[in-house]
């Protein structure tokens, strides 16, 4: 092979590798780091999904508390057996609460709280998590 210009095919190259070869490229979902964590009212019910192949393998929400008393996370997992994990974490992203999914689709996060901000992060640890889910904050006041 003949190459006339060979400056043009290193540039050429080295523009394929760098643009090309960038790795995952999957979109991340809006919620998938703390402090882009998505509101989640006392007393209501939402849903939402991970997609651990889809690029979404986390989702963080956050909701605040008035007063002192007893908060429980539910979650309800479409795919009973994902080994998915939720944690109910402080103000300031420390877990104080933990749960790996097994054989069962609920998932609960109880803990006694003072007033505040907690979120709670839903992770997808395995590709086997991948489901829908609806999940439910709620405050029992002292």
């Amino acid at each position: 092979m003949n190459v006339k210009h060979p400056m043009v095919w290193v540039a050429t190259a080295t523009a394929l590798f760098f643009l090309g070869c960038g790795g995952d490229e999957a979109p991340q979902d809006e919620d998938f780091e703390r402090h882009l964590a998505k509101p989640l009212p006392l007393n209501k019910v939402f849903t939402d999904a991970l997609s651990p192949l889809g690029g979404d393998k986390s989702d963080w929400k956050i909701f605040n508390t008035t007063e002192p008393g007893l908060v429980t996370v539910s979650i309800h997992f479409d795919k009973p057996d994902g080994d998915c994990e939720a944690q109910l974490a402080d103000k300031y992203g420390a877990k104080i609460e933990r749960e790996i999914q097994s054989a069962n689709p609920y998932v609960r996060l109880t803990r006694k709280v003072e007033p505040g901000r907690f979120f709670v992060w839903i992770y997808a640890p395995k590709d086997t998590c991948s489901t829908q889910y609806s999940i439910e904050a709620r405050l029992e006041p002292d």
